[in-house]
């Protein structure tokens, strides 16, 4: 399995990085140009455990950034006041809303007119008059 230690990859990168020279040093040695170094089996190998280890070290780095931000949040969550629960909290967030309704509702009727009410006396009326019409009408 693969080492998520920082410091063993570092390791293994210093290892392929010296490798990869003593390679290089080697193909240099026996006379082959830039081209066809690049273009050995073994150099490219070992440039692809180079990204490799290279890549690893990243994540490990992003991760262990993440830890930190984690342990930062924690801490500023324990600063921080406590929240209050329950009952209190909640009737405290539902009244300011009432509150607010009840204002708008007394302003709205300050500002409107007040109707008169209508007296029974003229419903009644009007309520013996409609049924009088209607057969009246059907009828002619």
């Amino acid at each position: 399995m693969a080492s998520k230690l920082r410091a063993a990859r570092e390791a293994q990168k210093a290892f392929w990085e010296a490798e990869l020279g003593r390679r290089i040093e080697f193909l240099n040695g026996k006379g082959f140009d830039d081209g066809r170094v690049a273009r050995d089996t073994e150099v490219k190998r070992i440039k692809a455990k180079i990204r490799e280890t290279a890549f690893r070290l990243s994540t490990i780095a992003a991760y262990e950034k993440k830890l930190e931000d984690m342990a930062r949040l924690r801490e500023e969550k324990k600063a921080a006041p406590p929240k209050v629960k329950g009952k209190k909290a909640a009737e405290a967030v539902v009244e300011a809303p009432k509150a607010k309704k009840k204002e708008k509702k007394k302003e709205a009727q300050a500002d409107a007119p007040k109707k008169e009410p209508k007296k029974k006396a003229e419903k009644a009326e009007k309520a013996e008059a409609a049924p009088a019409a209607a057969p009246s009408q059907s009828e002619a």
